[in-house]
C-alpha cells in the first residue's frame, strides 16, 4: 500500500465508531461530524484497503468478516495511541517514566505494596504499570522492569532473584470445617480443585510429591488468572492451590484458610528482570535498589 493512501486515525476512529453502533447516522452523531461525511470516511478506508468493511442492509450495517479483523486491529492502534499520548504529557510534571510489567496478581497482591512510597521519595518519576498475563518475552514487550515467575536464565537478560514461589492449598474456611473429621488428604477428593490456566501442571506435582493419585473431578474448574482462583476459593467453590504471596491478606484476614499442611516448593522463582545492556540506567537501579531493600536482600544476578 502506498504511504500517500495509508489511512489517518480521523478515519480509522470513524469506521470504529460506526463499527460500534452499526449505524452511520450514530456514528456522526457521536462524533458530532454528518452523516454523509462518516460514510465518506468508511468508502474511502474501503478503497484504499481493498475490502468490503461493512454489509449495508436497507436499514442497517453488519460487520463483514475482514471488517471485524481490522476492527480489533484499530481498537489495539487506537488504544497505544492514547495511551501513548497520555504518556508523554506526563512528561511535563514527570522527568522520567519508569515502565514496569508484572502479572496482574502479583502487581495487586505484591508489587504494589512493595513500591508503596517510590514515587513519594522520587518526586520526578513516574510509574507506568503493565499487565502480563502470559510469559514475559522482553522482545514484544516494551518495558524497563519486569517482575516475573520462572528459573533465570533468560537470553540477554539480567534477572534479580526476589523469593522463592511456594503453593498452599486455599479454602473458604467452611470447607474446613465440613472436612474437619477426616484424614487431611481426604479433602482434596471430596472438593472441587480449581487450577489457573498458566500454569495447569501444579496439582500434578502437588499430588505426585505426596504420592496421591488424582482424586475424582479434578480440574473441574479452571481459571485464565490467579486472582479469579482466589476469588473462587474465597466464595467456597473449591480449593485452589496457588503461590502463597497472592494469598498473604486473605490469609490474615481468614477469608481463606490453609486446606492441609502440605505445601509445594520448589517450582521456581520470582524475579526483577531488565535488558542487561539496561542495568545501569539511573531508573532501573532504582527500582531494583528500592525493591531489595524492601525485601531486604543484596543485589545478586541469577
Amino acid at each position: 500500500m502506498s504511504r500517500l493512501y495509508l489511512p489517518t486515525t480521523h478515519t480509522m476512529r470513524c469506521f470504529q465508531i460506526s463499527a460500534k453502533h452499526l449505524s452511520f447516522t450514530l456514528a456522526a452523531e457521536e462524533l458530532n461530524l454528518t452523516q454523509s461525511a462518516i460514510s465518506k470516511q468508511v468508502a474511502l478506508l474501503e478503497n484504499s484497503l481493498q475490502v468490503q468493511l461493512f454489509v449495508r442492509h436497507r436499514q442497517k450495517l453488519e460487520l463483514s468478516p475482514a471488517g471485524s479483523t481490522y476492527l480489533s486491529h484499530v481498537n489495539l492502534i487506537l488504544r497505544k495511541i492514547e495511551e501513548t499520548s497520555k504518556e508523554m504529557l506526563s512528561y511535563g510534571a514527570f522527568e522520567e517514566v519508569i515502565k514496569i510489567a508484572s502479572h496482574p496478581s502479583l502487581c495487586s497482591s505484591w508489587l504494589v505494596q512493595a513500591l508503596k512510597g517510590f514515587t513519594a521519595h522520587y518526586g520526578d518519576i513516574q510509574l507506568a504499570f503493565y499487565e502480563q498475563i502470559m510469559p514475559y518475552d522482553p522482545t514484544e514487550v516494551d518495558v524497563d522492569v519486569a517482575f516475573v515467575y520462572g528459573y533465570g536464565g533468560w537470553h540477554d537478560m539480567e534477572a534479580v532473584e526476589l523469593f522463592d514461589e511456594e503453593m498452599i492449598p486455599v479454602c473458604h474456611p467452611d470447607i474446613l470445617a465440613e472436612n474437619a473429621c477426616q484424614e487431611e488428604i481426604d479433602i482434596y477428593f471430596t472438593t472441587r480443585l480449581i487450577e489457573c490456566r498458566s500454569r495447569l501442571n501444579t496439582w500434578d506435582q502437588f499430588f505426585e510429591r505426596f504420592n496421591q493419585i488424582y482424586p475424582d473431578g479434578y480440574r473441574s474448574l479452571l481459571f485464565e488468572r490467579w486472582s479469579s482462583c482466589i476469588s473462587a476459593a474465597k466464595t467456597g467453590c473449591g480449593l485452589a492451590l496457588v503461590p502463597k504471596i497472592l494469598v498473604e491478606a486473605e490469609l490474615a484476614n481468614g477469608t481463606l484458610v490453609p486446606a492441609s499442611s502440605h505445601r509445594l516448593n520448589g517450582l521456581g522463582s520470582y524475579y526483577m528482570t531488565y535488558l542487561k545492556s539496561h542495568s545501569a540506567e539511573p531508573k532501573v537501579k532504582m527500582v531494583r535498589d528500592w525493591i531489595l531493600s524492601y525485601l531486604n536482600k543484596e543485589y545478586v544476578v541469577s
